[in-house]
């Protein structure tokens, strides 16, 4: 249940087509779409949803205190509180939530970042510019929600609408000037951010993923491109990679937005710039003039996160030297290609990131090699009930950038981890194959489906030079097997597998 004051019914409803069966004049307390979450005097969403449909739990929602019912068809059960029957009920609920909260977005500055990777690191690059900018800044995003001192755990990349609003006003009484929200292809499709009003909108790329959901990437790209039609509804900016191919289609339907490229001829680009270890440097041109950047993040495709934010940020008319101190500032991005020390007898580098699709994987590995004396041993897997069609891909990345590859789990829900594995090995076309007992020489791969016996093996197998890819699951802390959740953290796996390794710890 998600609550802020008391309100009248018939001030809530505004979609077009809605019909009240009831006493329009029935006070709402609180918004709710979970019947386990409601309480007395609360609005009841029964969305649809892909595995439960919410119109099956009214009667529970309604003897749980719900007043109202928020729904596309008439309830029997649902007979003794006003129903509202609307054409489209997850329109519906952001309308009302909007309301409901009191159109929180308005009152601030919100941006929203799409695309398939990049969203994460660039929210945390415009945050720490926006507090260079003595600015106050909020974020919504895959890693936590966050303002001020406050932290709140992210159950989903967007939350649904209720949450939104709810957060929203919690930013704008505590005083925060600008929001950065990851704004997901799935909040754009199920409407969660319809009556958001944008003041910026960013595209950062679009690779192969979620077509479990969207089903080709035309219908992914169409969701995406949802977001550049509610920032122009606001009279927002929209902010586009054209480095990317659905970018540049995206500026050839949104011809006003800014445009930003690793190469001459966008609105902003690098003159010239040197991926170092450890460090990124670059001459950055903008239509504001030149902005120097030296960031602690590293590899091209930070890069191109870099230059999403300042142009984002030079849209909003942040000052150059203000872009230039937030980019500095920001010394890591949680589970993004973060490096863990190894020590210890053996100098090798370990990095943990997120990279859960074929083009994060490339990226990162693309980052590491440059900087990698020796050789490259990645150790990754694919989620179960996802995308089926990118698990022979990424295991064909990995069998191209990598000497050494440890293909394992990650989340395998309700699938068998063994026959997911089996997918991946399918693209490791002309890689020799090593038992998980075998020493791991020349370009090869091994499959060790628990997690952590795959990172120790890799570990093990590390010599001086060589470079360490944990990848899938970054920030996370948890697996997901058959339903249960348990914790688990490729960092905490990592260091005691370094651990074990130098001696620091004994296994028993």
């Amino acid at each position: 249940m998600l609550d802020c004051n008391i309100m009248k019914l018939n001030e809530l409803i505004k979609p077009d087509g809605a019909r009240i069966i009831g006493d329009a004049d029935i006070e709402v307390s609180g918004i709710s779409f979970d019947s386990r979450a409601v309480k007395k005097g609360d609005l009841f969403a029964a969305i649809p949803g892909e595995h439960v449909d919410g119109h099956s739990f009214i009667g529970k929602a309604v003897e749980a205190g719900a007043c109202v019912i928020l729904a596309e068809r008439p309830a029997k059960d649902g007979a003794l509180a006003t129903q509202v029957i609307v054409p489209d009920i997850r329109a519906a609920l952001s309308s009302i939530s909007n309301l409901f909260f009191g159109e929180p977005s308005k009152k601030l500055t919100l941006i929203g970042i799409t695309g398939t990777n990049g969203k994460t690191t660039t929210t945390y690059l415009l945050e720490s510019i926006f507090k260079a900018a003595g600015l106050n800044p909020g974020v919504i995003g895959t890693v936590n929600y966050r303002y001020g001192d406050n932290t709140f755990p992210a159950p989903h990349t967007t939350p649904q609408s209720p949450e939104l609003h709810k957060i929203l006003k919690e930013m704008c009484d505590a005083g925060v000037t600008h929001c950065v929200m990851e704004v997901s292809s799935h909040s754009l499709q199920q409407k969660r951010v319809a009556d958001c009003a944008f003041k910026a909108g960013l595209f950062t790329n679009l690779t192969h993923d979620h077509l479990d959901y969207h089903k080709t990437m035309d219908e992914y790209f169409k969701a995406k491109s949802i977001l550049f039609g509610l920032a122009g509804e606001n009279s927002g900016k929209t902010i586009v990679n054209i480095d990317d191919e659905w970018g540049r289609l995206l500026k050839k339907n949104y011809p006003g937005s800014l445009a930003f490229s690793l190469n001459a001829g966008a609105d902003v680009y690098p003159k010239k710039y040197s991926l170092l270890d450890g460090r990124t440097e670059a001459d950055i041109v903008t239509p504001a003039g030149e902005i120097k950047i030296s960031s602690h993040l590293v590899g091209e495709y930070n890069l191109q996160n870099i230059l999403s934010a300042v142009s984002a940020a030079f849209a909003l008319g942040i000052d150059n030297k203000k872009i230039e101190l937030g980019v500095a500032s920001l010394e890591r991005v949680p589970g993004r290609l973060e490096k863990i020390e190894a020590g210890g007898a053996k100098n090798f580098r370990a990095y943990v990131d997120y990279a859960h699709t074929g083009d994060a994987l490339e990226r990162a590995l693309n980052a590491l090699i440059p900087i990698s004396s020796g050789r490259i041993i990645t150790v990754f897997g694919c989620g179960g009930n996802r995308d089926r069609l990118k698990r022979p891909k990424m295991g064909g990345i990995a069998g191209r950038l990598s000497d050494i590859t440890v293909i394992t789990s990650d989340n395998p829900r309700d699938e068998d981890p063994l026959e997911i594995i089996m997918e991946i090995e399918a693209g490791m076309e002309g890689v020799k194959k090593c038992g998980p007992r075998d020493p791991l020489a020349g370009k090869c791969y091994t499959a060790i489906p628990d997690r952590t016996e795959a990172i120790r093996k890799a570990v093990r197998e590390a010599r001086d030079g060589d470079t360490i890819l944990v990848a899938g699951k970054g920030h996370e802390d948890y697996q997901i097997v058959k339903g249960k959740k348990t914790h688990f953290s490729d960092f905490e796996a990592l260091r005691l597998a370094i651990d074990e390794l130098s001696g620091a710890v004994t296994v028993h």
